[in-house]
């Protein structure tokens, strides 16, 4: 049943199908039936002044001479009215007839004209008497516009299975910022949507605004993200945007997927929402690395390393479909556990750095694309207790450029593209990437960075010089976290550039806020649209690569 909310006769009215075609029906007749009495009305008007002109000129001589004694136009008009009796309108079109318009011919078409008028008015008063010739009217008016304007519909009409909306069309595809942190037994994770959200390795997710962070100097001691519980760091960021599917990496291998707008918003105190209770994960399983995705193409591939050294590519089109309980990435040995995910093409160069500091740069499309169910080769030659601590992807739009400056490294000595080491303790530095040559997988590697005892380990390695200022510095920044939950943002243009043997400089003071455990880059882009919404606050949204390291 149809049932339209209508204006009838200026109230308003529940009308059914029925009654509003009947409604219509009679609005139709009605301007048909006005229209019909106006065509009428002219047609008679003009019906009389014709009846006149035609006796004016059977009577020519007559009015010659009426007119030529008459001492005015007036009293000619009056003359003209009294002999002929005729009108005073039908007077006043005889004498303004043209001696041109006297001929013969012109009254055969005055008098034709007067029989058409005649048959016109005939049948408009025929029309008007009937109702059923002014519905046959109606009728043959409508057809006439469907053949004018039948032309094919230009938009589609797509009828869905249930015509329901799903939650992921009411909501805005905001851009938003992941915050991860974890624990050796539970993963948490946090997202800053124009809003920020946190997560801790205990597995809690909260969401809070960006403007939480400001820009700062390098050596200040940053700005807490929020509570932290006993044992609870965090551990990662992630840039993305509220429809993209989540990848969630765990250390097992295993990989889930959820929507990020599913990460429930939360204020800065709340300790928010277990990520158990967003993913099945089994008893000790922690995520160790999150990807976004906005689309699944086929060109695209995930590149994972393990702690232990083992590389693998796998398509990313293998994970459009991932099933609530998860599925096999990687195959794992005992004792060796997947720590980082990264998106890449086959043109891309990979930087892996191990936490003694050595560096290996290889070429993507080296690497094997595999299955799922594989472990994937050596990726590093790692000494008696060395570990991996990070991997980035370098574009291929960089690769040009690093080759280049490769052939002559003295001429590009201290220009960009560099790479970003950064210590546990809180130290950093940025060493040119023509100092590193492309080496094939399974080798030990070249040092670029040496640390002490006291230093600990690295935490993170970063492409940077993706975006350049005119006088050719880099214009990204860098996101610090403590595993106390500490924030600190720095622009890498602060960072010196040193030799690969070098310490560096003290990028964040830790005092109380213990190990650098997350680091993330952000673009310029990022910056300048966060400044411009919000003053100087922290980039949520990174256009060129996200690369994110956790230890």
């Amino acid at each position: 049943m149809v049932v339209w909310q209508s204006i009838l006769d200026g109230q308003p009215k529940l009308m059914g199908l029925k009654e509003l075609l009947q409604a219509f029906l009679e609005f139709r007749c009605s301007v048909v039936e006005r229209r019909a009495r106006f065509k009428l009305s002219q047609a008679q008007e003009k019906r009389h002044i014709v009846e006149g002109i035609v006796v004016g000129l059977d009577n020519l001589d007559n009015i010659i001479q009426i007119i030529k004694e008459a001492s005015s136009n007036s009293a000619a008009s009056t003359s003209l009215m009294n002999e002929f009796n005729i009108s005073s309108k039908q007077a006043e079109a005889i004498l303004d007839i043209s001696l041109r318009r006297l001929t013969h011919l012109e009254r055969s078409k005055y008098v034709d004209e007067k029989k058409s008028l005649t048959e016109q008015i005939s049948k408009l008063e025929e029309l008007l008497a009937s109702k059923g010739k002014m519905l046959q009217l109606i009728e043959q008016e409508a057809v006439e516009l469907k053949h004018k304007f039948s032309n094919p519909r230009r938009s589609m009409l797509e009828y869905s299975d249930d015509g329901q909306l799903e939650d992921i069309d009411s909501i805005p595809n905001e851009e938003i910022l992941l915050v991860c942190s974890s624990r050796n037994d539970f993963f948490f994770l946090s997202i800053f949507v124009c809003d920020f959200q946190a997560i801790s390795e205990k597995g809690y997710v909260k969401r809070m605004k960006p403007n939480t962070f400001n820009l700062q100097k390098r050596g200040t001691i940053g700005k807490s993200v929020g509570k932290l519980r006993v044992n609870d760091a965090m551990s990662d960021f992630v840039v993305c945007r509220s429809h993209d599917h989540i990848l969630y990496f765990s250390d097992k291998g295993i990989v889930y997927s959820s929507r990020a707008y599913k990460i429930p918003e939360c204020t800065r105190s709340a300790a928010g929402t277990p990520l158990v209770q967003i993913l099945s994960l089994s008893e000790g399983e922690r995520i160790t690395s999150i990807i976004p995705v906005s689309e699944f193409t086929e060109d695209q591939y995930l590149l994972m390393l393990t702690v232990n050294g083992y590389i693998k590519k796998v398509s990313l089109n293998v994970f459009s479909a991932i099933r609530s309980t998860g599925i096999i990435a990687i195959q794992l040995v005992p004792g060796d556990e997947l720590r980082w995910v990264r998106c890449c093409t086959n043109d891309d160069l990979v930087a892996m750095a191990s936490q003694n500091g050595y560096v290996i740069l290889s070429s993507c499309d080296k690497i094997r694309a595999l299955s799922r169910n594989t472990r994937g080769g050596v990726a590093m030659r790692l000494k008696e207790g060395d570990k991996m601590a990070s991997v980035d992807i370098i574009p291929a739009a960089m690769r040009e450029d690093l080759e280049r400056a490769s052939v002559d490294p003295a001429n590009n000595k201290g220009s960009g593209p560099w790479l970003l080491f950064i210590s546990e303790s809180g130290h950093g530095k940025r060493v040119p990437l023509s100092s590193f040559n492309i080496l094939p997988l399974n080798r030990v590697g070249l040092i670029g960075s040496k640390f002490s005892e006291e230093e600990g380990h690295l935490a993170a390695v970063f492409v940077v010089g993706f975006s350049l200022a005119e006088d050719g510095e880099s214009v990204e920044e860098v996101v610090l976290v403590s595993q106390s939950g500490t924030v600190n943002r720095i622009k890498v243009r602060d960072i010196s550039i040193q030799s690969r043997y070098a310490r560096g400089v003290i990028l964040m003071r830790l005092e109380y806020a213990g190990k650098i455990q997350s680091a993330s880059l952000m673009s310029a882009t990022e910056a300048e649209a966060d400044d411009e919404t919000t003053g100087t606050t922290i980039e949520d949204e990174a256009a060129g690569p996200v690369l994110m390291a956790s230890q």
